[in-house]
């Protein structure tokens, strides 16, 4: 996981997690991925329809987690924000990614 900004202003170690260790966030633990995917028969590829963001604290329950693809140069191929629910979160894609292009999944959870 990896969160990058240009200026960190207005953000509290309360609502900040990253890389793959935890910073002083709701979720003390860290969480899982796995995708859904799909085959567009449109553009001949499989697609990541959906990221399932497993493992996540009951105090991260009403915050924003977005979930964000990336390809290897750090290129954002979707980007896609829901309601965190305590367990098992389903972040389906606002435009699904050619799975062989994605590289990276970044999970940010705020409140």
């Amino acid at each position: 996981f990896l969160a990058m900004a240009a200026t960190l202003g207005g953000i509290t170690a309360d609502n900040l997690g990253a890389d793959s260790s935890v910073i002083a966030s709701c979720d003390t633990d860290g969480v899982t991925t796995s995708y859904t995917i799909a085959y567009d028969a449109t553009d001949a590829r499989d697609e990541i329809t959906a990221v399932i963001v497993a493992g996540v604290d009951a105090t991260c329950a009403g915050q924003t987690l977005t979930v964000t693809l990336t390809d290897g140069s750090d290129v954002q191929l979707d980007q896609t924000s829901v309601t965190a629910v305590a367990g098992s979160n389903t972040v389906s894609a606002t435009t699904p990614a050619s799975a062989e292009d994605v590289e990276n999944v970044l999970i940010v959870i705020t409140g």
